[in-house]
């Protein structure tokens, strides 16, 4: 069984501008945490150093413990999360406006799809969130969304390898024989390298390609155009030759 994880925001789709999601996390804090992130000389928001790859959980944590203190901050989280996919549902139409679906992602899911490859979900994202994004950018068709594992399963991005391979077994009877992780950050890899898969990376969200590869993923792509090396990258082998003849 070959098991591909994906990670959605700047690996499968991007937003066009509209900011949809980021005003839907800050209506979501305010409403539910009565935090107001703050905005620097130039405008900009003040955020956690460093949120690439991130779950949004830990992301929310660092900003109301910054803002609460810890104790206030872990009892948050859920009425945080429920506030943040109320809203995207009430800006449903915006949102499915606002996301861009990349170039050379649906060839390759379809294909992926047509060689019998398990496709599911490696994300930072709530999980009804990843579906709700998915569903609006016209992909969910393709997941096998209860086998993924996401933010809400577990704020510490290198945890969800294990949960996703846990509920493939649980609901499969099988154990992967080949496992990979494709994401756009640098995170995405250690993801990968803490669960033992195979990482792909991507350069089509905020990170070089220079910056990707200097944390050592198996392969990293420029982007997805490509069908065929975005095929081979994800498992390891041409797939115009005999399956069982691996690349090295």
């Amino acid at each position: 069984m070959q098991l591909v994880l994906w990670d959605i925001d700047g690996t499968l789709v991007r937003s066009r501008g509209g900011r949809v999601s980021l005003t839907a996390f800050m209506h979501a804090l305010r409403a539910a945490c009565a935090v107001e992130l703050t905005r620097d000389p130039n405008g900009r928001l003040v955020y956690p150093a460093d949120v690439g790859g991130k779950t949004d959980p830990q992301i929310v944590l660092e900003i109301l413990v910054e803002h609460l203190g810890a104790e206030r901050a872990e009892a948050l989280l859920e009425p945080f999360g429920s506030a943040y996919l109320d809203q995207l549902l009430e800006q449903r139409a915006a949102l499915a406006a606002d996301l861009r679906v990349l170039p050379g992602v649906p060839e390759a899911l379809a294909r992926l799809q047509q060689l019998g490859v398990c496709q599911t979900l490696l994300t930072g994202n709530l999980e009804p969130v990843a579906r709700l994004k998915l569903a609006c950018a016209g992909l969910d068709h393709v997941f096998a969304f209860d086998l993924g594992a996401y933010g809400s399963d577990h704020r510490d991005r290198t945890r969800l390898v294990p949960i996703t391979l846990e509920r493939v077994r649980a609901a499969t009877g099988q154990v992967p024989e080949h496992v990979v992780v494709i994401g756009d950050t640098p995170r995405d890899v250690a993801c990968a390298r803490a669960g033992g898969a195979r990482a792909v990376a991507v350069a089509t969200g905020s990170y070089s390609l220079a910056e990707l590869a200097a944390h050592q993923p198996d392969v990293v792509l420029e982007d997805l155009h490509d069908t065929d090396a975005v095929l081979e990258a994800l498992l390891g082998y041409s797939t115009h030759r005999s399956q069982s003849a691996p690349i090295v």
